[in-house]
């Protein structure tokens, strides 16, 4: 099981701001983000452990999963 935190205007969409889930790697769970499409969630800062990882990490039993909106501004 891995452990999902969503902070930001993305948790306000999502309507929740953690979840636990066993799925096995970042594509999978770009398809299960509460009330995000696939498009969506891919804009998303992801973390693993604290650490940026790329989109074909898989996961690992334990793995904390930190979702941020990308930051903005000008």
């Amino acid at each position: 099981m891995i452990e999902v935190s969503i902070y930001g205007v993305v948790s306000l969409k999502a309507n929740v701001d953690r979840f636990v889930t066993n799925v096995k790697d970042v594509d999978e769970l770009l398809g299960i983000i509460p009330g995000l499409s696939r498009k969506e969630a891919k804009d998303l800062v992801l973390l693993v452990n604290g650490k940026s990882v790329n989109r074909h990490y898989q996961f690992k039993d334990g793995d904390k999963v930190v979702l941020l909106s990308p930051a903005g501004g000008g």
